[in-house]
This record gives C-alpha cells, sequence and structure tokens, in this order.
C-alpha cells in the first residue's frame, strides 16, 4: 500500500485537486469550521441591503435540492422576482423532470433553458473522454457559461449562484470566502481546454466583460449558512423528489444529490482512476463535517463503495456517444493513475492505497 494523506477529521484525500492541509486537516473542514463562527445575521442583513432596489433577478439552476434552496431564499424569504436560468440534460431520470419543472410551478417562476447542440455534444464527450478523461466537459462548459451570458443579454445586473464549490468543499483557491462569483470559472470543474470548432458561446465571457456589462455575479454560501442535507429537508417541502422509488444507485450512499440525469454522472465516477476517491468520500465529509457521520462509521462505506461505476450511469453515458462498454473500459484504462493503482494480468486494476 502506498501512502496516501487523509484529512483527519474526515475522509477527503489530499489528491483532490486544489485542496490544502493545515496539520492534518483538509480546507474544507477548516472553511466548516470557520463558519460555525460567522455571523450569520449580519451576513443576512449584507443580503437584504445588496438586493434593495433589485426587482427581478437571475438564478442558476439545475432542478436539484440546492436549486429548489435557493429559489425559496430568493423567492420565499426575500420577495424577489427570480428568472432561473439552466441547461437542458441529454438524458433526464423521472425525478429530474418533476423537479425542475417543480421549480417553476411551486414557486412561480420562468425558467430559461439553454439546450446545446446535441451531435457537437456528443462529438466533444466522447473526444474529452480521450483526452482529458472528463467525458461532461462540454456540458459543464455550458453549464458555467450559459447563465453568465444569458443575464447579461437579459441585462440582469444580479445573477445567484448556489455554493462557492472551492471553498466549502476543498479546491482551487478555495481558502477565502468570498461573495463574488467572478472568478468561478478558476475553481477547477472546467479544465482549460481549447479544440477546434467549439462555439465560442460555451465559453464564460471574460471577467471584465462581465463588470463592464454591470452583472453582479454572488454566492449564496456567503450570506446564508450553506448546508447541502440541510438544503434537501427544505426542498422537499417545497415539492422536490428524491430516486428512492425510482433508481437504487450504485456507487452512493444517499438518493437525493445530483440525480437530475444517470449519465452526467460519469464525471463523477472518473475522479476515482484519476483521484482515488468519488460521490462517497465526497458525501461521508459532507456528513460527518455536518455532525451526521462519525469517520469511523465513513471509512467502512468508502471502501465498499467509493469505485463502483452504476451501470445505468455507463450504459446511458455510451448510448448518448455511441459506443461499447468493452470501448469505454479501454479508453477509461488510460485515466488509471498508476501512483494508485496497479492493473493485474485480466486487466483489472486494484487500488495500491487503503482508506484509513
Amino acid at each position: 500500500m502506498i501512502p496516501m494523506k487523509y484529512c483527519r477529521r474526515c475522509v477527503m484525500p489530499d489528491t483532490r485537486p486544489g485542496i490544502t492541509f493545515i496539520d492534518g486537516v483538509c480546507s474544507a473542514c477548516i472553511n466548516y469550521e470557520a463558519k460555525q463562527h460567522t455571523d450569520w445575521d449580519a451576513r443576512w442583513q449584507e443580503l437584504q441591503e445588496l438586493v434593495k432596489g433589485h426587482k427581478r433577478v437571475a438564478v442558476a439552476l439545475s432542478g436539484g435540492k440546492d436549486s429548489h434552496f435557493q429559489v425559496h431564499v430568493l423567492k420565499e424569504l426575500l420577495g424577489l422576482d427570480v428568472v432561473g436560468l439552466s441547461v437542458d440534460n441529454f438524458s433526464w431520470t423521472e425525478a429530474g423532470k418533476k423537479n425542475l419543472q417543480n421549480i417553476s410551478e411551486s414557486f412561480g417562476i420562468d425558467i430559461i433553458i439553454f439546450s446545446p447542440n446535441r451531435a457537437k455534444e456528443k462529438e466533444m464527450s466522447l473526444r474529452t473522454l480521450y483526452d482529458l478523461g472528463s467525458p461532461m466537459w462540454y456540458a459543464d462548459a455550458c453549464i458555467y457559461a450559459f447563465p453568465y451570458r444569458q443575464a447579461m443579454q437579459m441585462g440582469m445586473d444580479l445573477l445567484v449562484y448556489g455554493e462557492n464549490v472551492a471553498y466549502e468543499y476543498g479546491g482551487p483557491n478555495g481558502c477565502t470566502e468570498t461573495p463574488s462569483a467572478l472568478d468561478q470559472i478558476g475553481n477547477g470543474v472546467v479544465k482549460k481546454y481549447n479544440p477546434e470548432g467549439v462555439p465560442s458561446s460555451i465559453y464564460p465571457p471574460s471577467r471584465d466583460a462581465i463588470i463592464q456589462n454591470g452583472l453582479k455575479p454572488i454566492y449564496l454560501s456567503y450570506y446564508v449558512k450553506w448546508d447541502s442535507y440541510h438544503n434537501y429537508q427544505v426542498a422537499i417541502r417545497d415539492g422536490f423528489s428524491h430516486m428512492e422509488h425510482e433508481w437504487k444507485r450504485e456507487g452512493t450512499i444517499e438518493n437525493y444529490n445530483q440525480i437530475d440525469s444517470p449519465g452526467y454522472l460519469i464525471n463523477q465516477w472518473f475522479k476515482y482512476p484519476k483521484y482515488g476517491h468519488a460521490s462517497v468520500t465526497e458525501m461521508c465529509s459532507r456528513y460527518i463535517r455536518a455532525g451526521l457521520m462519525t469517520r469511523e462509521e465513513a471509512i467502512p462505506l468508502v471502501r465498499q463503495k467509493d469505485g463502483v461505476l452504476d451501470q445505468r450511469i455507463l450504459e446511458d453515458y455510451c448510448n448518448f456517444v455511441g459506443i461499447s462498454k468493452k470501448e469505454f473500459w479501454q479508453i477509461a484504462d488510460r485515466w488509471y493513475n498508476t501512483e494508485l493503482f496497479e492493473q493485474d494480468k485480466t486487466g483489472v486494476w486494484k487500488p495500491k492505497f487503503e482508506v484509513k
């Protein structure tokens, strides 16, 4: 077994891109602890002052639990007129379709949905699987670019995002909390990649262009204490549907996070061969920080489930890009980190590390 440094509070390893450790504790845990000492009443007053004079605000949505929570805060608590900005999936779960519709119906808001060029998305999903080990790069690029571009086109001056991913969960430039989402594109979710034949519209506008346009993008998580499980509890009361009665997913421990599209989750699994951790590590770490699980309870779950690729996810992705599952695994072999895994003579990859 090779050494892989794990946070002594949660189960996140140091292989997560951009995460930092201080005295054995990861930046996500350090930031979570800092939030326990934040004056959230004062932050709420800041938000109230910020939205004064804004009759209508744009909010970036996927349709999930966090989207429900965002609209609940903006519409129900702050009384704002909200327009949702979302990107279509190449495939949907029934729960995902219901949830996006529910946001519109339950809160009474308009949602503008961008549907990417499917031919180009298929082509790029296969190309970035091979070139980057990031099969959903094109979809993620659209998800990040569209709300900025659409809000600017509509003449909006306030665009609301949910959480600062880098600060909440660990990532590049994630040690400093900021209300501004101007530099969100630098959080590492969408890798720098400039292939020929990709329309410029899938790239976000420049920082200078956003500022010059007068658009102010913010993170709601700066102003409201962000907790994904609490967000789920709020969303349920507003009509959110979980996945329990539709699909028992392999390789995860919950039924309410990232449930919109099966094939999109191939990206989440791809963290495992590259970094030695995936969805179960992330969710267990969140639960530990929130006091919903102990580290001792999390370790066997991570060992048992974290590297499992759900068959529905795999089939949905392969059907979309037009390859066989065998072809997928042959491409995936290129992306296993040989410092973390070794391949036996039958082609099966075995971890050289142990979660502890």
